[in-house]
């Protein structure tokens, strides 16, 4: 009986565990999010021009999945929004920064076979009346579902390439450091340094520079490059700077220093802070007092033991 029961507990989920298994096999599968959408490169276009030139690039469109899709092309407007350089589409910007109504594309619609790709050309009419300065807008490809002669499941998606047009002409280039700071306290590293950096002028702007840290004796400890990113007019934009050591101890202090436009304007900013692994220093320190208070203690008996050992004393 006890073997007949042995038996039954072991093969009764062996024997459910293979009908789970084969039934698994037997159904179909299905590959979640694969298959479906489009990619857009460059994702970026930084351009100078004169106010009267056409300048004209191209972009590529892929088509990422198994159905042919119908795409329209658009250009708008696009702000910044946020520090980390985030940007939102616009139909309409400030006269000073628009630059869709002056791109034209070619072509403005077309299909996308499963897998394929599409050249599109894209042209910028500045104006002769052209506002020097920065002008910003995308190019979007989108689409709505898929195309008349294709199957799958309809999809809405947008994609976008930006366009960072500096016109010729007097501008004003001008760049604050509004803040930078670390943490004041750390126990270990990595140590994120922030840079906060305001842009009042009329043109995007890109920094470009290091970060020094020198130790509490001032002796250099790091020299990092400071992240080249562009900062458009009338926003902030927060670049760190991320030192990459885990043990560290004491007093820091990190200097930027960074240039920036076509004159090289100087940017410096100072800040200062500590890092100190407070466990394992507790646990050091702890240890010696642990090992003094036993010395203390037992001086006696070392002294009576060196006296025995040296002399051959017993009292």
């Amino acid at each position: 009986m006890e073997s007949n029961s042995y038996q039954k507990r072991f093969l009764f989920p062996v024997i459910g565990g293979a009908v789970f298994f084969a039934a698994i096999l037997s159904y179909p599968t299905v590959a979640f999010g694969q298959g479906i959408g489009i990619s857009i490169s460059p994702l970026t276009f930084e351009i100078t021009a004169n106010p009267g030139d056409k300048v004209s690039n191209v972009l590529k469109i892929l088509n990422n999945s198994d159905s042919a899709l119908m795409v329209q092309m658009k250009a708008e407007d696009f702000t910044a929004i946020g520090e980390s350089g985030e940007v939102v589409v616009r139909e309409e910007l400030n006269e000073s920064y628009s630059l869709a109504k002056w791109i034209r594309v070619e072509p403005e619609q077309f299909t996308l076979d499963p897998r394929g790709q599409q050249l599109v050309n894209f042209t910028i009419d500045v104006p002769v009346s052209g506002e020097p300065g920065g002008h910003y807008g995308s190019i979007l490809a989108m689409i709505g579902g898929t195309a008349a002669t294709g199957t799958g499941a309809a999809i809405s998606q947008k994609v976008g390439s930006l366009l960072l047009l500096q016109v010729a002409g007097p501008v004003n280039e001008l760049i604050f450091v509004k803040n930078f700071v670390a943490p004041s306290f750390s126990e270990y590293g990595p140590i994120t340094i922030d840079a906060r950096f305001e842009n009042r002028g009329t043109v995007h702007l890109k920094p470009r520079g290091f970060v020094q840290i020198t130790d509490i004796f001032g002796k250099q400890a790091a020299n990092l490059s400071l992240s080249q990113k562009n900062i458009l007019p009338g926003s902030v934009r927060k670049i760190d700077t991320v030192w990459d050591e885990k043990i560290l101890f004491g007093k820091y202090t990190a200097t930027l220093t960074a240039i920036y436009g076509s004159t090289n304007e100087p940017l410096t900013a100072t800040t200062t802070f500590w890092v100190i692994p407070w466990k394992i220093t507790l646990g050091i320190t702890l240890g010696v007092v642990l090992v003094l208070f036993i010395l203390i203690k037992s001086r006696k008996r070392l002294s009576l033991a060196l006296k025995i050992l040296l002399r051959g004393e017993t009292k």
